[in-house]
């Protein structure tokens, strides 16, 4: 039996897809007010009759937070993917995000130690990983630096980490994933869903900057062939290509149909921006489209290397093309 954690999210609906396609015990943990009207859209959207498919997914209700939920939910489970995570900018959910990110993961490592549960995956992210000098390539060697330029959800996520390799000193038999960014079927309010969002909206500016992109479904094939692997506590950044957020934007654009950003947004107009956002959010409370930190991001340029997962498993990735036009085809369905 395999446990999956945040089956309704990009990369856990994709999971959950796969693994009850190739005829895998699936037990999925969820929360009792979890919605699964978006996983049911994701399986629609790859294979037309899906509702059998889908009714091979045992539910489990339970919640990271509540350790003997857990300890149930891991009963004759041989390995977990740990997909779940909460991913927010507004302020007010800072408290939260770190609870549900380390505490949440915290526990499930402990469960799994204690009930011996062979294998472990962990879906971590590049914003763990350190921040070299401008141009310099990133790998899974490059060093975190503790400052007050990462985001709160980076340093939730590299708390989360900093767990499961604690829980590999304890026993855990455990691999991490360092996707870059992940594109592919979701939500325009979840996750990336939110750039393609911003870009059918007709946004007018672009920064600077760019950074890595991934297909979802490429995610989890290396998710899945490294799980089934002898590689043990390792851990691999997953990037497709590096592209600058302007060529990014065109793509999407030119996918959904709509215009693409022509003006270039300097320095001080996202100095600007961002601190307008934080103003506006202190008065309605709404939940900031920029923050201190994506602004910063947005002028950067970050390129990512996964050298060490072409050399454990040469991999040929989806173009990132391809994957932002699934994303934009199954947006306009």
């Amino acid at each position: 039996m395999i446990l999956v954690t945040g089956g309704t999210g990009l990369v856990g609906s994709h999971l959950l897809f796969q693994l009850v396609k190739d005829g895998q015990q699936v037990r999925a943990l969820r929360r009792a007010n979890s919605c699964i009207d978006e996983l049911k859209k994701v399986f629609e959207f790859y294979q037309e009759d899906s509702s059998d498919l889908f009714q091979k997914i045992e539910w489990f209700e339970g919640d990271l937070l509540n350790y003997f939920s857990l300890k149930d939910a891991l009963l004759g489970v041989s390995k977990v993917y740990h997909c779940a995570a909460m991913v927010s900018f507004k302020p007010s959910d800072a408290m939260e995000m770190f609870s549900t990110n380390v505490e949440g993961t915290a526990n499930l490592v402990n469960a799994c130690i204690e009930l011996n549960v062979p294998r472990f995956c962990f879906v971590s992210s590049i914003a763990t990983l350190g921040k070299p000098l401008e141009g310099e390539v990133i790998d899974e060697s490059t060093f975190w630096q503790n400052d007050d330029n990462h985001s709160v959800y980076s340093q939730s996520k590299f708390r989360a980490e900093m767990e499961v390799w604690r829980g590999t000193k304890e026993g855990l038999n455990a691999v991490v994933v360092n996707p870059s960014v992940i594109l592919g079927p979701v939500g325009l309010e979840r996750s990336t869903g939110q750039l393609f969002k911003s870009v059918m909206n007709g946004v007018r500016f672009y920064t600077a900057g760019a950074t890595g992109f991934v297909g979802v479904r490429d995610v989890v094939k290396v998710m899945i062939a490294l799980a089934n692997s002898d590689v043990v506590n390792e851990r691999y950044v997953i990037n497709a290509e590096n592209i600058a957020y302007k060529k990014f934007m065109a793509m999407a654009a030119g996918a959904l149909n709509v215009k693409a950003p022509k003006v270039k947004a300097v320095r001080w107009m996202v100095s600007l921006a961002w601190r307008i956002e934080r103003l506006r959010y202190y008065i309605t409370r709404k939940e900031p489209r920029l923050t201190k930190e994506t602004a910063r991001t947005s002028q950067h340029k970050s390129f990512y290397s996964d050298a060490k997962l072409q050399a454990y498993m040469p991999f040929k990735y989806i173009s990132i093309q391809d994957s932002i036009e699934n994303t934009a085809k199954y947006l306009k369905e």
